[in-house]
């Protein structure tokens, strides 16, 4: 057991400074997150494209704003589908910090994309064309300081204070969860956890997607690991990060004006997660 804590701390002291350096540039981004965000709320018939582009800016900022701009009427539901499937929260920084090389994490990106794209479209012109009406949402207009104060953990610091606390409360859920699987590992050997996971099975994607579907950028950096790890698929991976939104699915079931259709969008994405992760695993 002393191997393993020492393991896992080494392990995550190496990714520090890097995570450091990514949260960064991540923060100044989101000091532009309010333009950036309503860039979606362009032309409907591209939506599906911006969403998934504006999705794939690795943190779960976005994913809250849009699901704010759906609920006040300004985004289609396929546009806010593709910012779901585009969404990875956490995975980028980590799988950085982890050692990954930038062309592993790039086709990461590319394939999220390429899926937020087909998805989006697929739903839009199959399933949520003649249903949506923004003339029937809200007009009030947006709080888009409020709405991010729900999800961000740095809301109002400066750039650097931001990168450090979120630094911070990354490196020490990385200690959590290394430690975590570790001791699984070594209570109940890989093949144990390989099984409880579906390891080889076709199904796994499916299970995964349900994970990823739990409310918190934490999710991610789970999924991850495990992918790290050898412990899941990469089709797998794929679909728990692409299931994942964030904090975005809290506030689209809380603020929603139609609660019907708001499932139908989580349902939507689920559904392309699990198609899209079984493919990849298919394919590759």
């Amino acid at each position: 057991m002393l191997e393993v804590l020492t393991e896992s701390l080494a392990d995550v002291i190496k990714t520090i400074p890097i995570l450091f350096v990514v949260y960064i540039v991540i923060s100044w981004m989101e000091t532009r997150m309010d333009s950036v965000t309503r860039i979606v709320t362009s032309t409907e018939p591209v939506g599906p494209i911006i969403g998934a582009l504006i999705g794939a800016i690795p943190q779960c900022g976005f994913s809250v704003g849009c699901s704010a701009l759906y609920c006040r009427g300004f985004l289609a539901p396929a546009t806010l589908i593709a910012v779901y499937l585009s969404t990875s929260d956490e995975a980028i920084p980590v799988l950085l910090a982890g050692g990954s090389s930038w062309q592993t994490v790039f086709f990461l990106i590319a394939i999220k994309i390429v899926i937020a794209i087909a998805a989006g479209y697929v739903f839009y012109f199959l399933w949520f064309r003649k249903k949506w009406n923004p003339d029937e949402w809200p007009d009030d207009e947006i709080d888009m300081e409020e709405v991010n104060a729900g999800c961000s953990c740095c809301n109002g610091q400066t750039l650097l204070g931001a990168a450090l606390t979120r630094t911070v409360n990354t490196t020490v859920f990385l200690v959590v969860t290394m430690l975590v699987l570790n001791t699984i590992i070594y209570l109940i050997s890989e093949e144990t956890l390989a099984s409880i996971l579906l390891s080889g099975s076709v199904f796994q994607p499916v299970l995964c997607a349900l994970i990823g579907l739990i409310p918190g950028c934490a999710v991610s950096v789970l999924l991850t690991e495990l992918l790290t790890a050898g412990t899941i698929s990469l089709g797998s991976a794929i679909a728990g990060l692409s299931a994942g939104a964030g904090f975005g699915f809290v506030l689209l079931v809380r603020e929603a004006p139609n609660r019907k259709i708001a499932a139908q969008i989580i349902g939507c994405t689920y559904v392309a997660a699990v198609i899209a992760g079984m493919l990849v695993d298919w394919i590759i």
